[in-house]
């Protein structure tokens, strides 16, 4: 018989076969199929993924010298993927609700993007701007990058995977700005005007505009065009009580604009903080007035060293509604052993649970027993949310 020279045609598999095939395969590797080619993707249908949990190694309990693991809570499994990008610098990095991680290198002046399911990676331009100087005191001194400064979250709006024209944005502390963003297809980082000296929680897109949060809970539009600025819309809520043991969050959520006050409390003699309360207030964007939410319905809010998001309990059944799930994104002030060129690896890591708004409890994440790690002692990677994407 003669062998055909045909070459396969897997891509024209049927469609009932293919989603045969997927029928059988894990969360991961369904992904991983979906982004195989173009007729594979819109063959088998997008399904709603719950968040996984990128695992710290903690006391040298890595899953390997070059994987890392992710967690799904409601599989109650966890999926060992190949990172050496992270795992072998300990490198900081965040979350995003589209599928990629940002990952800040060495110096903190290089960042990339990185699909940790498709291992596609994206480099982004090094954050530096123009040089100026910057008086602080009797101190003047030249800055020409980023370096110098503590990079506090790193924020993703939208999937690079389906999208060109997507924005990554970072929030600094004691730098020539509070906030500065890239736009995929440009050269540069901008610096947004007016942002100097204001020291900012969260950023979050709504309805297309920008919205950034600072620590009294003040909420400012920030406007990303030809010459990017900021304005301040809203005041903190009355209810909202100012203390430097708090964290403030923006949402964009099936219940509106939303700020999220995280309250926590020092662990004595120790480097630990631990929240014991959240509270949840909507912004009405068109009289800009506060309400008190004491409950989501069945949204879910994910907060911590990532972008944060929400999600409806009904397409994710397992999951707990009118609920938020964190992560812990306290930094320690001073910096850790071996860190001494970087303070921007000083995640504690612990401070990770559940908080249910109807009980106004907080619970442990379930299934999953993470160490406390001791006075002095670090995760790395910081455990960060991420849901996956091709």
């Amino acid at each position: 018989m003669e062998k055909s020279t045909n070459p396969s045609r897997w891509s024209e598999l049927l469609p009932d076969l293919l989603l045969l095939i997927a029928s059988y395969i894990n969360c991961a590797d369904y992904v991983r199929v979906r982004a195989v080619c173009l007729s594979w993707k819109s063959a088998l249908p997008r399904k709603p993924q719950f968040p996984w949990l990128l695992l710290p190694m903690f006391n040298n309990n890595t899953i390997s010298e070059s994987h890392c693991g992710f967690f799904d809570l409601l599989d109650e499994k966890v999926y060992k993927l190949e990172l050496p990008e992270i795992v072998r610098m300990g490198k900081r990095c965040w979350g995003s609700p589209h599928g990629w991680l940002i990952i800040m290198h060495e110096k903190g002046t290089l960042f990339s993007l990185l699909n940790p399911l498709t291992r596609v990676r994206i480099r982004l331009p090094l954050l530096v701007f123009p040089s100026y100087l910057l008086e602080k005191g009797h101190i003047i001194r030249s800055i020409d990058n980023i370096f110098d400064f503590d990079i506090v979250k790193a924020v993703l709006f939208a999937n690079p995977s389906e999208i060109t024209d997507f924005i990554v944005m970072v929030i600094m502390k004691e730098g020539p700005c509070g906030l500065a963003f890239f736009r995929f297809g440009t050269e540069s980082w901008i610096r947004i005007k007016d942002t100097e000296g204001i020291v900012f929680h969260d950023v979050v897109c709504f309805n297309g505009q920008f919205f950034a949060v600072d620590e009294h809970a003040n909420v400012y539009i920030c406007d990303l065009g030809a010459s990017p600025n900021i304005c301040r819309v809203a005041g903190p809520p009355e209810t909202v009580e100012d203390d430097e043991s708090e964290h403030n969050y923006l949402v964009e959520s099936a219940r509106g604009f939303l700020l999220v006050h995280r309250y926590c409390e020092h662990i004595q003699d120790t480097s630990l903080y631990l929240s014991y309360y959240f509270t949840v207030h909507k912004l009405d964007l068109s009289n800009l007035k506060w309400c008190e939410l004491e409950d989501i319905g069945d949204q879910v809010l994910f907060l911590g060293t990532n972008g944060s998001f929400s999600l409806s309990a009904r397409d994710h059944p397992g999951c707990e509604e009118n609920s938020i799930y964190y992560t812990d994104d306290k930094r320690c002030k001073n910096r850790s052993p071996g860190e001494s060129k970087s303070r921007n690896c000083c995640i504690i890591g612990a401070d990770l649970g559940v908080f249910h708004l109807a009980g106004g409890n907080v619970e442990p994440l379930p299934n999953l027993s993470v160490p406390k790690p001791l006075h002095g002692e670090y995760m790395f990677p910081p455990p960060v949310w991420i849901t996956p994407s091709p």
